[in-house]
């Protein structure tokens, strides 16, 4: 098996460079375009406010912290899933998916990691994205950071794993997609919410607002959520494929029931990206020319101005690049975003996945020319969505998203023969 992985080693070598070298041109030169974020913006909460949701959420985030030291500690091993719950969450928040009802927002992510560790190490790595968003992207904002945390980082995991221990008894597949799909949903609600109580209307008090504040969301949020109910259970699948130790011994049985299952899960979920692809590509057709496709943040300041003529934001964006003058490149930060957590992902997965498959005494060979296979159409793609051109910078900043995405998928050709010598060094 060593001279074999050799030989695979020299090919991997040779090819390597060159894809990295095509990848990295096409992030270079391909994206261009104005974007806006999702989350309550920077300064649209009053300071009181502001305040009591950084109290609110810092009890969860300080348990989470002790909780990921314990596991870890418990477990090393864990170390590379939890980094990839982490690494999901910041691409499927990257993502600025259009809606049906022409606008667009994204979905969170958290539900993974809540479903496979708890919800607790989720309020850590949630929030170190929304850090990471509101300093660079000023996506969302630091004065909101303790509310957006606690919608997307706190309540969307807690959400999740009691959702997935209530519907384990009906097949864990489903419980995951409804999990993910539903966690989606309660986060938006409680930032409706959190908006709602901050500006009361004048004429219905709080239930006109949140009713007000829930539409601006509510119709958007349900193919998202669908999507990303498909997508977690995807990244799930695979990570108790190759790792059913994180798992009950009862819900690993039900994901890998024997060494053949998985060509058979490749195959369903090839058939759940692609749907899940469809569902968030679909408005770009059916919507198109209708819309100014607006940003879910853009949507909640016009309705919090609607409410409260007289607010201002009492805060402005870390990095502000309209006022720079620099708002053109903002595409290219969210498919830098989406690039890094997708090569995180990639590359642990990857050697996940060498690791297990060098253990089991697999060749090297299928797998690689698959591998090098799905790179070079990702390349292709990759470089075929910086021709994609649109007037809207929410559109603009999806589409450098998902160059991002592909092009982070060439981390794999790194991960899976790390993971192959791992294994052999430790054999």
């Amino acid at each position: 098996m060593g001279r074999e992985l050799a030989r695979n080693g020299g090919f991997i070598d040779r090819w390597r460079r060159p894809l990295v070298v095509v990848a990295a041109l096409g992030l270079a030169f391909f994206t261009t375009g104005q974007a806006h974020a999702m989350h309550i913006a920077e300064g649209f909460l009053p300071q009181w406010w502001s305040v009591a949701w950084y109290v609110a959420t810092a009890p969860f985030f300080l348990w989470g912290m002790r909780r990921i030291g314990a596991q870890v500690a418990d477990s090393p091993q864990k170390k590379l899933s939890l980094g990839m719950s982490g690494a999901f969450s910041f691409v499927l928040s990257a993502l600025k998916i259009p809606s049906v009802t022409g606008s667009s927002s994204h979905p969170t992510g958290v539900a993974l990691g809540a479903i496979l560790f708890g919800p607790s190490p989720m309020a850590v790595l949630g929030t170190i994205v929304l850090v990471f968003q509101a300093i660079l992207l000023a996506h969302g904002g630091l004065t909101t950071l303790g509310a957006n945390a606690f919608s997307m980082a706190v309540v969307g995991p807690i959400v999740a794993y009691w959702t997935y221990r209530a519907l384990r008894p009906i097949g864990t597949g489903m419980a995951v997609f409804l999990a993910a799909t539903i966690s989606d949903w309660a986060t938006y609600l409680v930032t409706a919410l959190q908006l709602a109580l901050a500006f009361p209307a004048e004429v219905g008090g709080y239930t006109e607002s949140f009713a007000k504040f829930t539409g601006v969301f509510a119709l958007t949020q349900v193919p998202l959520a669908i999507s990303e109910g498909l997508l977690t259970l995807i990244v799930f699948n695979h990570l108790v494929q190759f790792n059913p130790e994180l798992v009950e011994e009862k819900v690993a049985a039900e994901i890998v029931p024997a060494r053949t299952g998985g060509a058979s899960l490749g195959r369903r979920s090839i058939a759940l990206g692609v749907f899940a692809l469809i569902l968030a590509a679909a408005p770009l057709v059916l919507v198109k020319g209708q819309s100014e496709w607006l940003a879910s943040d853009l949507k909640f300041q016009m309705a919090v101005e609607d409410l409260s003529a007289d607010y201002a934001p009492w805060f402005k964006p870390v990095i502000d690049l309209e006022a720079l003058g620099l708002e053109e490149y903002e595409p290219y930060l969210f498919e830098f975003q989406a690039f890094l957590g997708m090569a995180a992902i990639s590359a642990m997965g990857g050697w996940m996945i060498g690791r297990r498959r060098a253990t089991d005494g697999v060749p090297t060979d299928g797998d690689m020319r698959t591998a090098y296979v799905v790179a070079a159409v990702a390349i292709v793609i990759g470089i075929a969505m910086g021709f994609a051109d649109s007037e809207f910078g929410e559109i603009q900043a999806f589409y450098g998203a998902l160059q991002g995405l592909c092009f982070g998928l060439l981390a794999f050709l790194w991960g899976y023969p790390s993971g192959r010598r791992a294994a052999l060094k430790h054999d």
